[in-house]
């Protein structure tokens, strides 16, 4: 029977980073340009943490968010001497 190394799973860390994002369209489209602002390529959620608007001519014209971005980041591990 072969003998089978037990090889350490890389760990792994759930980071977040906050990200400020604005759309004159909608809530939902603030929070996509927030995200994307965040640069997270893989992003795990999202919490809207403060949400605020412009209001002109009688109606809401500029929406704003900010959000915070959750993401996983493999840690690298110490090479063993």
């Amino acid at each position: 029977m072969p003998v089978r190394r037990k090889t350490a799973a890389p760990a792994l860390v759930v980071r977040v980073t906050e990200a400020n994002g604005d759309s004159p369209k909608s809530w939902d489209a603030a929070i996509a340009a927030a995200v994307k602002a965040s640069d997270v390529k893989a992003p795990l959620g999202v919490e809207v943490s403060r949400m605020w608007a412009e209001w002109g001519s009688g109606r809401l014209s500029r929406y704003h968010v900010t959000v915070r971005v959750a993401y996983r980041q493999t840690l690298k591990t110490a090479a063993k001497s």
